[in-house]
């Protein structure tokens, strides 16, 4: 057991990893000398309300918990520097997350938020945000009022729009978003990203997300690809980008039956469609696999 006296006359740091712990008592509130709490790799489900009082505390560590929800007297830790929430099982903020203005990193990542409260704009001292693993479709228009973040991590979201990023005041900005860092030029809604852009992006792994998000058969439509190769109802395509970049080689599927149309991409070394269906199919030759199937 805690000789809570003791730790509220002397202890400036209480580390209570690894301890199993499903709850805090009350009495959390007392240790006010604390300024550093590392409570990870519990299983907390809840925080008391007096978690509020501890108003010298720097840095709070709760990752790798059960927690479910924040209480609004979390807003009340006007020290807090760092605050660790990662691993958790939070769906929603309190609106009094808005209310911590020293707050400089804060780490969200690896929990389940469909959304992010409008107050998180009050945040004026945050440097570095991370979102990664939640399940966010887009970003407050508030979260350009964040005129001191540097990095924002987004990995691993179902994000569709990232124009409330648009006009943020930081120039010197990093988004981390689809496992790269986002150029500025695509913090827009993905439904206008334009296959165009592709004809002159030199970063393969922007390249890369391009073609995820647009899709091989809007590409091949809106950038006028021409025929290469044919090999019964596949047809190999080229599309020719800028001199500097390799060009994108696509491989449509007209089915006989319905006439649906797949298209996918295909490295571009391959020249023949036969070579390509075999790219597709694992090295399997187009003729084995038609006997097989």
């Amino acid at each position: 057991m805690l000789d809570f006296e003791e730790v509220r006359q002397k202890a400036t740091e209480l580390h209570l990893s690894f301890k199993q712990l499903t709850s805090l008592p009350a009495q959390i509130g007392q240790l006010h000398s604390l300024i550093w709490i590392d409570l990870s790799q519990n299983q907390l489900t809840s925080l008391p309300a007096e978690i509020g009082q501890l108003n010298s505390l720097v840095v709070l560590n709760l990752s790798y918990n059960q927690l479910t929800s924040l209480p609004a007297e979390i807003g009340q830790l006007n020290s807090l520097v760092v605050l660790n929430l990662s691993c958790n099982q939070l769906t929603s903020l309190p609106v009094e997350i808005g209310q911590l203005y020293s707050l400089a990193e804060l780490d969200l990542s690896y929990n389940q938020l469909t959304n992010l409260p409008p107050d998180i704009g009050q945040l004026h001292s945050l440097k570095e945000l991370y979102l990664f693993n939640n399940k966010l479709n887009n970003l407050p228009a508030e979260i350009e009022e964040l005129h001191s973040l540097k990095e924002l991590n987004l990995d691993d979201n179902p994000i569709q729009d990232l124009s409330a990023l648009a006009n943020h005041p930081n120039q010197n900005l990093s988004v981390y978003c689809f496992e790269i860092e986002l150029p500025r030029r695509y913090w827009t809604d993905l439904n206008q990203w334009k296959a165009e852009w592709l004809l002159t992006e030199e970063n393969a792994e922007v390249r890369r997300v391009l073609i995820q998000q647009i899709g091989c058969y809007r590409i091949m439509q809106e950038l006028g690809a021409s025929a290469i190769d044919h090999y019964r109802e596949y047809t190999l395509l080229k599309i020719d980008a800028n001199i500097d970049i390799e060009p994108i080689h696509l491989l449509k599927m007209t089915c006989p039956s319905t006439g649906h149309i797949h298209v996918l991409r295909v490295p571009p070394n391959l020249t023949s469609a036969r070579d390509a269906i075999r790219w597709v199919n694992w090295d399997i030759d187009p003729e084995a696999f038609a006997v097989e199937t």
